[in-house]
This record gives structure tokens, C-alpha cells and sequence, in this order.
């Protein structure tokens, strides 16, 4: 941080700064977290926004970057070699422009952006869950456990303790065969079930619609029911002491949120997760804890695995959290919500979606929830305007109107 910035975001200094530049200094924390992550993936696509780059003649350093960004294995060995080769030899770039190299190496960034941010993609979603008829027995079959309101199969009339047959045509012996089956259609495809439902068989079909849009639906209803109201209390937790290196119970896991303004974010240990989710609220509370930590915010963090608890259970969650833990050392306070008992069905699991999906929970001094993000990565410009707008609403002083100046001469 420069000496200029720094002090200014120093304890002896901002208690004295008025409430309008508290504010601005909030903006500016929150706005410039995950920047530095985001130079690191791109390297090669914005060159000229880096003085360090310009200063030393951006030309000749262009062709070193893309081969940098170009090591993940995924990335064809012969275009790194033919994307080399003109910075050596300049007259070979006739070449390399019939092989396509350089408008190859701009997109190769943005190629490994998506690898690393599966999210943002889209994808055809059915919005069922589903389990093994018979959890004993390989191949036993699919019964549908859960359907979300609104998603596509919801609109195909599928219900709970529906028995799957065949997706178009093809025997469904278990979830793998299901699953692949689905990824083979395309949003907007029509699908065929065979299914059977109270010693019946049913043939209903239907439309498959967006993941996106799907989970965005969902999420602006769950916005409208439970936004201004107090979140609900978190399911069994267990937090991090960084000294030992376990995990501890605590009395109160969200105390720090009282009369203050409470960020909580859920993940579990997947690359995307790791960078765009515990990469974030490190940077956003070691900037807060760099002002002086005078501003009112409070953080957590909380380890969830559906994937994990449905293959090993709370021992499988637990032996992951410590080796995120362990080697992401968060600054802030980190737990997990284990599930000893065993993961809620996905009909219980509406009040918490936001642990499940991986989501975004702000709540004001109140412990009221003031936003709610339970799909895709954390909205840092929804994320600071919230922030923001619960600053303003809670602690910024009340303006106290200028007097009127006198107008001269008036008086007897």
C-alpha cells in the first residue's frame, strides 16, 4: 500500500476523518479486493494498464507472458511453441499469423479464466435431486427426492418418489448414467422420461431450461422471503484455532455481528472456491483490519461440502477443512457446518441455501439480512453498495442543517 494511502488508513488518523471520507475509504477497501487475483489470471490480456510493463517497453515483454499463462496442461504443447517462436524470430511471424498464434494467445487467459470459475458457465439444469432406490445395491436405480419450484423439471410435472426409468431412451441405472445423460443436452432441448409413480408408468417430457436462470429464479425468490428478517441460527458449527490447529465449538459463532455490519461467506475446498470465495474475504478483512479495524464489520467464513458429506460424512468434511485451513492460514474467523448428523434433506435445506451453494449472507446491526446470494461468485459491486448503503443507514452521523445566513440591514 502506498506510504500516502497507508497513513491515512492508520488508527491514530481515521477516527478523525469525517464520515464522508469513512465512507469513501469503505468503497475503496471493497472495491479493490480481489484485483490483485484477477491480474494474476490475466497477465497477458490488459499489458498496458501496468507501468511497470510500460516503463519497460511493453513490446519486447508481450511474448513471455502468454507462455507463462499457457503451462496449464490443458493447453496444447505445439500453439505454446508456435507462439514462442516470433519473439525470436521476427521473420518467421508470417507463419506464425497462417497458424492463427496471436489472436490465439489474447483468448488462451480468458480459456484458463473458465477453467478456474466453472460457474460462470451455463448449462442445461433439470433442478431435481435424486438418490439410489435401494442405497445398498449398485444400479439399484433413481427416485426423485426433491424438485425446485419453477425449474424445468417442476414445469414436466416430476414429484417426489417418482422412480426414474429412462431418460430418452436410455436406462437410468444410477446417478452417473443420469447425470451423463442430461450434460448431453443443450438448454431449450426437449427431453423424455419414463418414469414410475404409484405403480404407473408416466412418459412426461418437457423443455430443459438454463442453470442461470434456473438458480436466479430461485434466488429472487428466497431474496423476497427472507431479506429483512433475522437470520436464522446457523445449523451445528465448529471454528478454527489457528494456534492448534483444530477445530473448537464456540457458545456464540456469530457474536461478532452484533451492532455491527456481518459478511458471512460459504465454500468448500475446490480451486474456484478457494480463489474466488476464502481469496476474497482474506483481502477484504486484512484491508479492513489495515484502516485500523475502526470500521464496523465483521466477518466468517464456513466450510461446506454436500459432495464430501454424501461420500465420507462429517469425517470426510472435517479432514478437508483442516487442510484448507491449514495451508490458506484465513485471518478471519473460519468454521465449518460439518453436519454430524448427516446432510439435511433438500427439502430442509431452503433456509440455508446460501452454506450449501456456496453463497453470501450481509446482515445489518440489527441481525437482520440485508442481502442474500445463494448462486454463481461473490457480486463484489453488490457486495460494497450493500455495505455502503448499511453504513450510511446506521452509523453515518445525521446531517445537521447551516443556519441561514442574516440578511444585512434586518433588525429594528
Amino acid at each position: 500500500m502506498p506510504r500516502t494511502v497507508r497513513s491515512l488508513f492508520s488508527t491514530a488518523t481515521l477516527p478523525l476523518l469525517p464520515t464522508c471520507c469513512l465512507l469513501f475509504l469503505l468503497s475503496g477497501i471493497l472495491a479493490g479486493c480481489g484485483k490483485p487475483a484477477s491480474v494474476q489470471e490475466e497477465p497477458a490480456e490488459k499489458p498496458a494498464t501496468s507501468k511497470v510493463v510500460t516503463e519497460k517497453k511493453a513490446p519486447p515483454v508481450e511474448p513471455v507472458k502468454p507462455a507463462e499463462v499457457e503451462k496449464p496442461a490443458e493447453l496444447a504443447k505445439p500453439e505454446e511453441i508456435t507462439q514462442t517462436k516470433p519473439a525470436e524470430k521476427p521473420a518467421t511471424s508470417k507463419v506464425a499469423a497462417e497458424k492463427k498464434a496471436p489472436p490465439a494467445a489474447p483468448a488462451k487467459p480468458a480459456q484458463n479464466n473458465q477453467a478456474a470459475r466453472p460457474a460462470t458457465r451455463d448449462f442445461a439444469f433439470l433442478g431435481v435431486f435424486t438418490e439410489a432406490i435401494d442405497k445398498e445395491k449398485a444400479d439399484s436405480g433413481l427416485q426423485i427426492i426433491y424438485v425446485y419450484p419453477g425449474s424445468a423439471g417442476d414445469d414436466m410435472g416430476l414429484k417426489e418418489g417418482d422412480k426414474i426409468i429412462a431418460l430418452n431412451d436410455f436406462l437410468i441405472p444410477n446417478r452417473e448414467r443420469f447425470v451423463a445423460e442430461l450434460r448431453k443436452e443443450n438448454i431449450g432441448a426437449t427431453i423424455r422420461f419414463l418414469i414410475s409413480r404409484d405403480g404407473k408408468k408416466l412418459k412426461p417430457k418437457g423443455k430443459i431450461k438454463s442453470y442461470k436462470k434456473t438458480m436466479g429464479m430461485i434466488q429472487e425468490r428466497l431474496r423476497k422471503k427472507y431479506v429483512g428478517k433475522p437470520l436464522e441460527k446457523l445449523p451445528e458449527t465448529l471454528w478454527w484455532n489457528s494456534k492448534t490447529a483444530k477445530f473448537e465449538p464456540a457458545k456464540d459463532p456469530l457474536g461478532a455481528f452484533k451492532n455491527k455490519i456481518g459478511l458471512l461467506v460459504a465454500y468448500d475446498n475446490c480451486p474456484g472456491c478457494q480463489k474466488n470465495r476464502v481469496d476474497f474475504l482474506t483481502q477484504l478483512f486484512t484491508r479492513t483490519m489495515t484502516a485500523g479495524g475502526k470500521l464496523p464489520l465483521a466477518f466468517a467464513g464456513i466450510y461446506q461440502s454436500d459432495t464430501q458429506l454424501n461420500k465420507g460424512g462429517s469425517k470426510e468434511c472435517l479432514t478437508q477443512a483442516v487442510k484448507l485451513y491449514a495451508t490458506k492460514k484465513p485471518p478471519f474467523p473460519a468454521g465449518i457446518a460439518h453436519f454430524p448428523d448427516g446432510s439435511p434433506a433438500p427439502k430442509d435445506r431452503e433456509k440455508s441455501l446460501y452454506l450449501h451453494n456456496h453463497g453470501v449472507v450481509i446482515t445489518g446491526p440489527d441481525g437482520k439480512i440485508a442481502y442474500l446470494q445463494v448462486t454463481g461468485y461473490p457480486d463484489q459491486l453488490a457486495i460494497q453498495r450493500t455495505i455502503g448503503e448499511l453504513y450510511v443507514k446506521h452509523f453515518q452521523p445525521p446531517k445537521i442543517p447551516a443556519e441561514k445566513p442574516k440578511k444585512a440591514g434586518a433588525g429594528g
